[in-house]
């Protein structure tokens, strides 16, 4: 999929303010369904989280995941308009979609006989179900994501500060350029790579970029009238992450794990379970930034954490190692 940018969009472009609930939901139902665990590395990394998820489902999520397969877009009207962050508001704007939305957003979802008779009737602009529909997703939400919501919003809050700097250091082009390689950025043309073709047209409205936990592949949503289209990509950390999501973001270290690797060390791994930068891990050990810089060096040969660097800044997260022994 691809859009091209003018240059009243690239003065609009902005980066999301928060995790989008929405897409997460809707990305995590397509994480759900894929097989390709063993070929590729990002969708490997949500195993335990997919099979936690696979024993609590409800029957009602079979309606989900048709409206949310991995080998296709997700259907718009289950992306809210960029701005509602959190759930309820979501979920409203679901309920609101009208038949034209529905009709158009699925006229090319395959038939399922195993579906309930509301749930085939959406495809036909029927509105009717839209009230099950919702109680589905708000159902699937508290087993899946809310768990670990903590860490999805610590995890898209470092994305977005690091996308922040590389824009404040190198501008629009920079921010753009970084999203590589499943995106790509020619001037003026913005691609992903998610295996869709077609091109979105540009209303000068700008594009929204959208940090977003769950995906594995990026996602251009087309923009509803007089609106912005969005981009859904990786957190660019995410695949270190997900076999930690169901402990939760704050985790304190035991005292073997100190006498094992030091205090200050034990401590920079029980924060580095949501990921950060090295300046934030200096502040939040109260060190400074040369001393951190020290600490994680002897992580990072250990093979307890990972370190991405975009231009300027630093990002530290853990290893799946790394989170092992955390865990233990």
């Amino acid at each position: 999929m691809r859009i091209e940018l003018t240059l009243q969009d690239l003065v609009r472009a902005r980066l999301a303010a928060a995790a989008d609930p929405m897409g997460e939901l809707a990305a995590s139902l397509q994480v759900l369904q894929r097989r390709d665990g063993g070929r590729n590395a990002a969708s490997a990394a949500f195993n335990r989280w997919r099979h936690r998820v696979w024993q609590g489902l409800p029957d009602s999520a079979s309606v989900l995941m048709w409206l949310c397969r991995p080998d296709a877009p997700i259907p718009e009207f289950l992306l809210p308009a960029a701005g509602r962050y959190d759930l309820e508001s979501g979920l409203a704007a679901v309920l609101r979609a009208e038949p034209v939305s529905l009709k158009a957003a699925l006229r090319t979802a395959p038939p399922e006989r195993d579906l309930p008779a509301w749930a085939a009737a959406l495809a036909d602009g029927d509105p009717a179900g839209l009230p099950r529909l919702v109680q589905a997703m708000q159902e699937y939400h508290d087993l899946a994501l809310a768990p670990g919501w903590d860490v999805v919003c610590a995890q898209v809050d470092a994305d977005l500060g690091m996308r922040t700097q590389v824009l404040l250091h190198g501008g629009i082009d920079a921010l753009l350029t970084g999203l590589r390689p499943k995106v790509r950025w020619t001037a003026p043309v913005l691609e992903t790579d998610d295996g869709m073709s077609g091109t979105l047209s540009s209303e000068g409205t700008g594009v929204l970029l959208v940090p977003t936990y769950f995906s594995v592949c990026p996602a251009l949503v087309p923009p509803s009238p007089g609106g912005t289209p969005r981009l859904h990509y990786p957190c660019v950390r995410h695949a270190a992450h997900p076999a930690g999501f169901d402990r939760g973001a704050r985790r304190t270290p035991g005292n073997a794990l100190a006498d094992l690797l030091g205090p200050t060390r034990a401590a920079a791994l029980a924060v580095l379970a949501v990921g950060c930068s090295t300046s934030e891990l200096a502040a939040r050990l109260g060190v400074t930034p040369s001393a951190v810089s020290k600490h994680t060096t002897v992580l990072r040969r250990a093979g307890l954490i990972i370190t991405h660097r975009e231009r300027n800044t630093v990002l530290h997260s853990l290893t799946p190692l790394g989170s092992a022994l955390l865990d233990s």
